[in-house]
């Protein structure tokens, strides 16, 4: 086992030093974010904007059960708006699930791709974005693998159109541009295509769509976002933008996650608990993670654990190894957390 603390590269490609008196690169970019209860119905309009006619939804069985789905899709009828839905996203999503759903974006001569839903909807919505509209596999799109053979991007239709709406808060994927984790059914092991130039062209946090949410998957997707910011302040590199980011994000996360689970119905805590997943993804999109999320993905991929779940039971542990690494930020997180000043990591 090795520790998390190491130097990092963020979504750019650019390392990332670890002093101020060294060169580097920052870079925290963010699409547009529409934020508030009931934005959820500006993706029409938003559509419209982009001259988009259609629409791929892609989600999961669950979210296609909800009140605001069916909202959703008559909203997109009424701005004059065809569409098809894709619905058969699982949880760790697999290249066979990105295979099924290129297909049905092709078969259907869609133009656009809407999703909704939790991290895993969003990650098959971004793999089918990079790939659908050209001739590449999905692992050409390995950035962290291979960098320097990363397709070139021909033409402005290269990428497809995305907009995302998460239902979660925590995996922060749609602030993570448009990196996704995939499990690769031949391996067994999850991959992280990606490409610096593709971003979706808005984001709509709605936190009413978080209401149903249930008790469990409240705690493991808010333990997802502590996580992301945890690890991203606890990175090695000198980047203080995403730093003040990690740390508001840890405050927020400390304030509202315990309130968020044990009432749903409490919207200042579910809005609250999706800033904090939000800007917690751009934190770490600009600045990296550690052992905690190397560790979390194996085991997704392995035994199909939830991921927010996985880093909940690791994160001790994995703060304790290296505790000799950063025990000054563990100091600034513990205050955060309203830790006792004597609890110790054993």
């Amino acid at each position: 086992m090795t520790s998390s603390v190491h130097t990092t590269a963020n979504e750019t490609g650019n390392e990332l030093a670890s002093e101020p008196t060294n060169q580097q690169v920052w870079n925290c970019y963010v699409p547009p974010v529409h934020f508030g209860p009931g934005t959820v119905f500006k993706a029409s309009e938003l559509l419209a904007e982009q001259n988009l006619q259609n629409i791929l939804v892609v989600t999961d069985p669950g979210i296609v059960a909800q009140p605001f789905f069916a909202e959703l899709t008559d909203s997109l009828q009424q701005q004059g708006l065809t569409f098809s839905v894709f619905s058969a996203v699982r949880g760790n999503p697999t290249s066979v699930n990105v295979s099924d759903c290129t297909s049905a974006f092709r078969q259907q001569n869609c133009d656009a791709i809407v999703t909704i839903g939790g991290g895993s909807a969003i990650d098959v919505a971004k793999a089918v974005s990079l790939t659908a509209n050209n001739d590449h596999s999905l692992w050409d799109f390995c950035f962290f693998e291979d960098p320097d053979n990363l397709p070139a991007v021909t033409g402005s239709h290269f990428f497809v159109p995305l907009l995302i709406i998460p239902t979660t808060a925590g995996t922060g994927s749609e602030l993570s541009g448009s990196s996704c984790v995939i499990t690769d059914v031949d391996t067994h092991r999850k991959r992280v295509p990606y490409h610096p130039d593709h971003f979706p062209f808005a984001v709509i946090d709605d936190p009413q769509l978080l209401a149903g949410l249930p008790q469990n998957l409240t705690a493991w997707t808010g333990m997802d976002a502590l996580t992301h910011a945890i690890e991203a302040y606890s990175a090695p590199s000198y980047h203080p933008m995403s730093d003040g980011i990690a740390l508001e994000s840890i405050r927020l996360c400390a304030r509202w996650l315990e309130k968020s689970v044990n009432n749903g119905s409490d919207l200042q805590a579910r809005s609250e608990m999706m800033a904090a997943s939000s800007i917690a993804a751009v934190a770490f999109s600009a600045k990296g993670l550690g052992t905690v999320h190397s560790l979390a993905h194996a085991i997704g991929a392995l035994f199909d654990t939830h991921h927010g779940l996985a880093n909940a039971v690791l994160l001790p542990y994995v703060l304790a190894f290296n505790r000799a690494a950063i025990e000054e930020k563990l100091t600034t997180i513990a205050s955060l957390l309203n830790l006792p000043k004597k609890m110790a990591l054993q």
